[in-house]
């Protein structure tokens, strides 16, 4: 078989996918454009992608021999998942393995604004530090407050972990209506579960952990806003359309909320002038799994799901299993 990667993958990774399959590689972590991969896709029977690269059905017309998607990221709102079904093509993801990574950074995002750094550092860079002064950049305790976690799975589960060390309360929504998991989630973090009118109202900090779904878009616009406290802090490491872009930026030139660290953006990599311009604004470039450990492990599950699914094994990771048997009669 033969197979396309569009991005680096670690050693141990490739090591694996070449040691089962012809392998060509694109070695750059440059954008791919699309003409590119439609060309590079030629004969071949699997992709291994990465977050930038949109697949659909057009792809899938102009490659019929397709059979596979292994997309290197837990999200796949780059990927049309209902033309793919319909293409009898599997598609793959990486959940798990970047939990705490996009934890931890949801939480450096949100001591970050709360605490004021970037503020803080560059303003002694600027060398404008003449000594210590009372009020001198003043932040926000977390000890004490109301953390609103928008999407408790995985993810949201493991910012919850940190929360409950910084002594914050937890409040979250989430789409399924589960009441073991809540009972669970009550026990575990003393979480109470809201609604999102409730949980603008009530949260001093908010995670955005939900994924990006034509029900989560612009989820958070200006009626959220309107409900926030002004010293609220907002965390995005989800995706950048989960916020309604525009709505955000005005909520912060009105002081509708304090301060936010984002991790995406609405039309990565084009983040809006007006929010670079603003110093209570954290930003990062999609940095959410981006740790050594992290991303060799997403690249080791991409390709264990891959070569598990063309040795007869639905992988654990499949995004439309339904579609296996169909998968299964091409392979």
């Amino acid at each position: 078989m033969k197979v396309f990667v569009t991005g680096k993958l670690s050693q141990k990774a490739f090591d694996a996918l070449q040691n089962f399959a012809q392998v060509d590689a694109y070695e750059s972590d440059d954008p791919m454009p699309r003409e590119e991969v439609e060309a590079r896709l030629e004969g071949k029977d699997a992709l291994v992608c990465i977050l930038g690269d949109k697949i659909d059905a057009e792809l899938f017309k102009k490659r019929p021999q397709l059979k596979l998607v292994a997309n290197v990221a837990v999200g796949y709102d780059n990927i049309n998942v209902s033309d793919a079904n319909d293409a009898g093509v599997l598609i793959t993801n990486t959940p798990g393995v970047l939990d705490n990574a996009t934890a931890d950074l949801a939480f450096a995002l949100l001591l970050a604004a709360a605490r004021r750094i970037v503020e803080a550092d560059t303003y002694v860079r600027r060398g404008e530090w003449k000594g210590w002064k009372r009020e001198l950049m003043l932040g926000a305790e977390l000890n004490g407050k109301t953390l609103g976690i928008v999407g408790m799975g995985r993810i949201g589960k493991a910012v919850a972990k940190r929360a409950r060390a910084f002594g914050l309360n937890i409040i979250y929504t989430r789409k399924a209506d589960d009441k073991k998991t809540d009972d669970e989630l009550k026990k575990t973090f003393d979480a109470k579960r809201v609604s999102l009118h409730d949980l603008c109202k009530q949260a001093d900090f908010i995670s955005i952990n939900c994924p990006l779904r034509e029900e989560t878009r612009h989820l958070i616009g200006k009626a959220e806003f309107a409900l926030t406290q002004p010293h609220c802090v907002l965390v995005n490491t989800s995706r950048g359309a989960v916020i309604d872009e525009e709505a955000l930026v005005e909520a912060l030139e009105q002081g509708k909320i304090a301060s936010c660290g984002l991790d995406v953006f609405e039309r990565e990599p084009n983040v809006p002038e007006r929010l670079m311009k603003m110093p209570n604004v954290v930003l990062a470039p999609h940095i959410g799994s981006a740790t050594k450990e992290t991303r060799a492990a997403m690249d080791e599950l991409a390709v264990k799901g891959l070569l598990e699914a063309f040795s007869g094994k639905l992988p654990a990771n499949a995004v439309n299993p339904d579609v296996w048997k169909k998968f299964s009669a091409r392979k």
